[in-house]
């Protein structure tokens, strides 16, 4: 029995299995995870999770009876091992699976550091749910902790280790924080507002060794600034998309990841990938890029789904993210853009402002801080690219669709 085949039960994976049933597809799905754990959100492992808002069973994307409900054939722990793309099979623990369409869902992995003492106990990536099992209970004896990297997984762990009385110091290697997510005003703002916390930053520095004591990590050793002491080190400094399979199925690649079409439709055919492992031709963009974010994988995974079911549906949506630290609900939308003119929209001391971006008086991205409204708005003011009254989109008084030209 044939049908369609899915390696990897991350968010794109258990959504391109969800769209499928939605869709009307009727033949086997069969959903692989290398993992034992049912499929589960992972945004909140930095944050709601390490800090015991949320328990492991909030966290699941769906409840387990949910795929034997809607017959889809989760196999939790079985990992695909190897892909035959000249017959359709996908060789797993257990058997040989045939499928008719192959959905390649595998995300990315935690980029790690090769310096002496790496390996050592005490120092963790965050990437499951398994490394937040392991990061929480260590962080319950932890004192000193240091963050390697000054990206939004670090940023978001340093606020809940500050909210549970540690001592938190993040080294960024780039002058700035978030120098290819953010705008610097935003990025300042962020620093700013953690150090008023009590995190600490050292900019511009790299990490020499990791000082270890019977097979713990004791400290940190740093090209210019020296020792920093650490009983738990947290790495975050990106991820690289999981494409293992990509020269079994000699697919094409692009932006470091597997090259797709606007369907999810990868050079081979019958073959999609989805999510952080795909590089694509974002509609806002000018080049192939890849994004990491839930959003972007849902979308794409809809877009496949349809695709496979016989209907014409591109991914066209406005790329967005977000992030949560302390009391700071971030909010983008859209893609920064070089030449692009920067208006801000409210009082950065307020607490609550937005950066907006726009190029020939059209709206290509926004950058919201506890400003959800502007943010709703922004997504559709960039989708639809209407010419803006730039005299009145800095205008807290002006509602963003009003200050579109010609508006009421």
């Amino acid at each position: 029995m044939s049908g369609v085949v899915i390696v990897g039960a991350s968010h794109a994976g258990v959504q391109a299995a969800v769209s499928l049933r939605q869709a009307g597809w009727q033949e086997r799905i069969v959903l692989l995870s290398a993992e034992h754990d049912y499929p589960y959100h992972r945004p909140p492992l930095s944050k709601a999770f390490l800090s015991g808002e949320k328990d492991e069973e909030q966290l699941l994307l769906r409840a387990p009876d949910f795929y034997r409900g809607q017959e889809i054939e989760l196999r939790l722990g079985e990992p695909a091992l190897s892909i035959d793309a000249a017959n359709r099979r996908v060789r797993t623990p257990s058997e040989m699976l045939d499928y008719d369409r192959l959905i390649l869902a595998t995300g990315s992995k935690a980029r790690t550091l090769s310096v002496p003492g790496a390996d050592a106990k005490g120092i963790f990536t965050l990437r499951s749910i398994g490394d937040a099992r392991e990061i929480r209970a260590s962080m319950l004896a932890a004192e000193n902790i240091v963050v390697i990297g000054g990206g939004f997984i670090g940023l978001e762990f340093a606020s809940t280790a500050i909210k549970h009385g540690k001592n938190v110091t993040v080294v960024e290697a780039q002058s700035r924080l978030l120098t290819r997510s953010l705008p610097q005003p935003i990025g300042d703002f962020i620093r700013d507002y953690h150090a008023g916390k009590g995190v600490t930053f050292h900019f511009g520095d790299s990490i020499d060794q990791f000082e270890v004591s019977e097979c713990r990590v004791t400290g940190v050793q740093l090209s210019t600034a020296g020792r920093l002491p650490a009983d738990l080190v947290l790495v975050g400094i990106g991820g690289v998309a999981d494409t293992g399979f990509a020269e079994d199925l000699q697919l094409e690649t692009a932006a470091g990841g597997v090259n797709v079409d606007p369907h999810g439709l990868t050079s081979a055919p019958g073959v999609y990938a989805l999510g952080d492992m795909a590089g694509f031709h974002n509609a806002y963009s000018d080049t192939p890029m890849r994004l990491e974010s839930v959003q972007n994988a849902v979308d794409q995974a809809k877009s496949a789904a349809a695709h496979i079911t016989g209907k014409h549906a591109p991914l066209v949506a406005v790329p967005w993210f977000w992030t949560d630290q302390y009391d700071l609900k971030i909010q983008m939308a859209g893609l920064s853009k070089p030449g692009s003119r920067s208006i801000l929209r409210g009082d950065p001391s307020s607490g609550a402002f937005t950066l907006l971006e726009v190029v020939d008086a059209r709206l290509v991205a926004a950058h919201s801080v506890n400003r959800a409204a502007d943010h709703m708005a922004s997504r559709r003011l960039i989708a639809e690219k209407p010419e803006l009254d730039l005299s009145k989109i800095g205008d807290l008084d002006t509602p963003l669709l009003k200050a579109v030209v010609g508006a009421n």
